[in-house]
């Protein structure tokens, strides 16, 4: 049996009030003002981070691989973190030298025929401002595996493909992650936003892309999403650049947990369950439970 201390506040209800909804959109009104790209929201600053839980959530996935759509599992695990400046790492306890961050764990396991790609990637974004602090990203299939790590914007791949190999680059400076943008994108869901957003395309891939930034519009509605509890209402966020297009779907209410994800290539995720736990604790046999029957 679960600790009473997992039955944690869960994130997802049955619709949004419609007065948050309509205060949101409507700061979204005029010419957007300039902004920095890590913006400035609330969401970060809010109590419910020092709980002592991380906001776990789970989704279905289908991903776009080898011309196909493959169904998979993601997880999104969002928590507070004291951080350790000199060493770029969780500190174990809070420094008079550090600050908080927020850390995204970003996992996705999907079968393509005979093997597996398991891929991981690790956002860490100061509490205080946005900014991006660190990025390390894991992909591993049946063909080998390929890495990228990004600290003081410098970014290291080693890819296992021709061409690639082993090599360093600059990161562009305030770009956001794609990795990230369910934990970044959240600035956004209130107030003022900027017409672009620049966005470096994810690394979790086999065959790692070039650390460029490409230029989005960034265009904000109201909708409304099915949950793992029936419709929520939503801020959905969408990025334009050419042919290619990324939609996140954000619960209206605070801290603004990823409801729904797609993107051009059709690629989906669709929230199966979400609570506020310990889930460090339910590392046992057992603990799966926890999960969904689709996404364990």
């Amino acid at each position: 049996m679960m600790s009473s201390k997992i039955d944690g506040l869960h994130l997802v209800r049955r619709a949004a009030t419609g007065a948050v909804a309509l205060a949101i959109l409507a700061c979204a009104g005029g010419e957007p003002a300039a902004r920095s790209q890590t913006g400035s929201a609330p969401w970060r600053a809010a109590a419910v981070w020092d709980d002592g839980n991380a906001e776990f959530c789970a989704y279905e996935v289908d991903w776009s691989r080898y011309g196909n759509l493959f169904p998979g599992r993601a997880l999104l695990i969002l928590v507070k973190e004291p951080w350790a400046p000199d060493l770029e790492v969780k500190a174990d306890h809070p420094r008079p030298d550090g600050f908080d961050v927020l850390k995204l764990n970003h996992i996705r396991d999907v079968a393509t025929g005979i093997y597996t790609y398991h891929q991981m990637a690790s956002v860490f974004l100061r509490r205080d401002s946005g900014e991006m602090r660190k990025l390390s990203v894991m992909n591993s299939e049946g063909c080998g595996i390929s890495t990228a790590h990004l600290v003081d914007g410098v970014i290291n791949t080693r890819s296992y493909f021709d061409g690639q190999g082993e090599a360093s680059a600059a990161y562009p400076e305030g770009a956001l992650a794609e990795e990230g943008l369910a934990a970044s994108l959240r600035d956004y869901v209130a107030g003022e936003i900027p017409a672009t957003l620049e966005v470096v395309p994810s690394f979790m891939t086999g065959r790692l892309p070039a650390p460029e930034a490409r230029s989005y519009r960034l265009s904000r509605r109201q909708a409304e999403r099915e949950g793992p509890e029936g419709p929520v209402g939503v801020v959905e966020l969408r990025l334009e650049a050419g042919d290619r297009w990324l939609s996140y779907a954000f619960d209206v209410r605070p801290p603004h947990l990823l409801v729904h994800h797609a993107a051009s290539d059709g690629t989906e995720y669709r929230l199966a369950k979400c609570e506020r736990i310990p889930y460090w604790s339910l590392n046992h046999k057992g603990g799966e439970s926890w999960l969904p029957e689709p996404v364990r």
